[in-house]
C-alpha cells in the first residue's frame, strides 16, 4: 500500500473511531439504545445482524472497538457528496442488491484476509412487518468459506422506534445484543444449514410478541402516515390500494378507520388484526387467492409512477411517468411492459422505490412522489414466478 494510502486509511479509521465515541450518547439519548459492549478486540469475524432502519450500522459499531466493514446496498452512495462521505465515514463495503455481486464477496474476503472484521444484515433489507426477514444460505456458505469466526448480534426495538413504511421516527427504547460467538474451527465441524440455522434462532426478532411481553411506549406525531405502503389490503372490503393515512389515523373509502397507537398497536372498531404483523400474514394469504382467480386484467395497479433506467454505482436516467400494473404474464409502467419471464430479481430500496433486474442485466428503478404499496407487488410477481415454475431472487 503507498504511503498515500496509508495515510488515507489512517484517517478513515481515526475519523470511525471518533464517530463512533460520539454516536455512544447519540443513540442513547435519541434512541434510549442500550448497548452490549464486546469484551476484547477479537479476531478477525463476520458479524451478523437483523435489520430494521437506517441506523443499525451505527448501532451495531458502538457495540463494539474493533474496526468493522459494513455492507450496504451500492444505491447508497450513488447520488452525491454526503454518499461519499458516508462510505468513507462508515467503512461500507457496497453490494449491488439487485444482482449477484462477486465484487462484494471478493472485498469482504480480502478485508477480513487484512485483519478487519465485517458486518452483514443478512436479510438485505429492512422488515415491513415487525419479524425477521429470509436469510438466504448463501450468507451461510460465505461464513464457513471465509474461514473467520462468526458473531451473531440481534437488535431489539428498532422496528417500533422506526418502522420501514413511516414517515417519522418515534422515541422509545432499543437494544443490541451480542447473541453467539462461532470460532472458525467449530464452524467447519458444521453444514452450511446447521449454520444458517444457528444465524437464523440467534437474529430472529419479533417485534409485536417482544412488545407484549415487555411492552415500551414509542412517542411521536403523524405515527399513522404512509402505513398504506405495508397495508396494501383492506381486510373489510378486500380491495388494494384503498388505505389512506393521515396523523395518527388510516382508512379505507369503504368506511374502515384505524388508529396507530403509541405502542405500536393497531386499534379500531371491528378491526381484525391489532398488529402489522397478523394483517400482512393475511393480505399475503388472500393475495394469493386473487392472484389464482385473476383473468388477464391488472390484479393491481397505481397511478403516476416514475420509470428510470439504472446505471449501476452512477445513477438512474429518467424514462418516462405512467400508471404501473401487474397481471398474469407481465409487470407494466409508463408504457413499457416485462414479461415475467424476462424479471430476474425484484425487490425493494427504502420504504417503497422498486428495483428489478432483467436477464440481460439492465436495471430499472420506479419512484412514486406518493405513499403506495410496493409490497403487493414483490409478493404478486414472486405468486406468478412459483405458479409458472419460474425462479427469482
Amino acid at each position: 500500500m503507498r504511503r498515500s494510502q496509508k495515510a488515507i486509511e489512517h484517517c478513515k479509521w481515526h475519523l470511525i473511531r471518533v464517530l463512533r465515541a460520539i454516536a455512544i450518547p447519540v443513540s442513547k439519548i435519541m434512541w434510549g439504545y442500550q448497548r452490549n459492549l464486546e469484551k476484547g478486540p477479537g479476531t478477525p469475524s463476520i458479524i451478523i445482524s437483523n435489520h430494521n432502519t437506517n441506523f443499525d450500522g451505527a448501532l451495531v459499531g458502538v457495540n463494539f472497538s474493533r474496526d468493522i466493514y459494513f455492507v450496504a446496498s451500492e444505491h447508497t452512495f450513488r447520488y452525491d457528496l454526503r454518499s461519499i462521505f458516508i462510505k468513507f465515514a462508515f467503512a461500507l463495503i457496497p453490494i449491488n442488491r439487485a444482482q449477484a455481486d462477486a465484487f462484494a464477496m471478493r472485498e469482504i474476503l480480502h478485508r477480513l484476509k487484512a485483519g478487519y472484521s465485517v458486518c452483514i444484515f443478512a436479510e438485505g433489507n429492512h422488515s415491513f412487518n415487525g419479524l425477521t426477514g429470509h436469510i438466504p444460505l448463501s450468507i451461510a456458505k460465505l461464513v464457513r468459506m471465509s474461514g473467520a469466526d462468526l458473531i451473531t448480534h440481534r437488535l431489539e426495538g428498532g422496528y417500533f422506534t422506526k418502522p420501514r413504511w413511516a414517515r417519522k421516527k418515534r422515541r422509545g427504547k432499543m437494544a443490541g445484543r451480542l447473541m453467539g460467538r462461532y470460532s472458525a474451527a467449530e464452524l467447519r465441524t458444521m453444514t452450511h444449514d446447521q449454520i444458517l440455522k444457528v444465524i437464523e434462532r440467534d437474529i430472529h426478532e419479533d417485534a409485536y410478541e417482544r412488545q407484549k411481553e415487555q411492552p415500551v411506549r414509542y412517542s411521536g406525531k403523524k405515527r399513522a402516515e404512509y402505513i398504506e405502503i405495508v397495508l396494501y389490503l383492506c381486510p373489510q372490503c378486500k380491495k388494494t390500494g384503498t388505505i389512506h393515512s393521515h396523523g395518527n389515523n388510516f382508512s379505507c373509502s369503504c368506511g374502515l378507520n384505524a388508529a396507530y397507537t403509541e405502542m405500536g398497536f393497531l386499534e379500531g372498531e371491528n378491526l381484525p388484526f391489532s398488529t402489522i404483523t397478523d394483517w400482512d400474514k393475511w393480505q399475503k394469504e388472500h393475495l394469493t387467492q386473487m392472484v389464482n382467480n385473476a383473468g388477464d386484467e391488472p390484479i393491481c395497479a397505481d397511478d403516476n409512477q416514475q420509470l428510470f433506467l439504472v446505471q449501476s454505482a452512477v445513477g438512474a436516467t429518467f424514462i418516462a411517468e405512467g400508471p404501473m400494473y401487474i397481471n398474469r404474464t407481465s409487470f407494466h409502467c409508463a408504457g413499457m411492459a416485462f414479461p415475467l419471464q424476462q424479471i430476474k430479481r425484484f425487490t425493494i430500496l427504502g420504504k417503497m422505490t422498486l428495483l428489478f433486474t432483467l436477464n440481460d442485466g439492465t436495471q430499472y428503478e420506479i419512484h412514486s412522489s406518493f405513499p403506495r404499496s410496493p409490497l403487493k407487488y414483490l409478493e404478486i410477481i414472486r405468486i406468478l414466478k412459483q405458479k409458472h415454475g419460474l425462479f427469482i431472487d
